[in-house]
């Protein structure tokens, strides 16, 4: 079964017009992300958070999410409630919560966070395309 040659010119131009597509939809999602994450460095920068990141998730359960937090500015972990969300793994929030008893796990000091408590929050993927600090 022999191909034509412009039947092998259409499918090599198909190939790389859909190879540019992808291309330009990467780097806008790039863009996209890397906004994302300034903003939530402006917005940190207004002292009014702390900035945290969802280390693991450990528990879906009908009324939220228990996760393994770790703190910014100082790098300690912390076991965190998440009330009525489904927080996703790798997210970095900016929050206003507070930490208390964790009766289930007899905690002393489970971070308990509240959707209003949340500032604003980004994807995992966000601190991937942050913008590299000027020197």
């Amino acid at each position: 079964m022999n191909s034509s040659p412009g039947l092998v010119i259409v499918a090599v131009l198909v190939a790389l017009a859909i190879v540019a597509v992808r291309r330009r939809s990467n780097h806008r999602r790039d863009a996209q992300l890397a906004a994302q994450w300034d903003t939530l460095q402006r917005q940190r920068a207004t002292g009014t958070g702390h900035l945290l990141h969802v280390t693991q998730v450990y528990q879906r359960a009908r009324r939220g999410s228990k996760a393994v937090i770790t703190w910014c500015d100082t790098g300690l972990q912390q076991d965190a409630w998440f009330w009525n969300w489904h927080v996703p793994p790798g997210a970095y929030l900016l929050v206003s919560a507070s930490s208390g008893y964790g009766p289930h796990s007899h905690n002393p000091h489970v971070l308990y966070v509240h959707p209003s408590q949340v500032q604003t929050w980004v994807p995992a993927q966000a601190a991937q395309q942050r913008t590299p600090a000027p020197q």
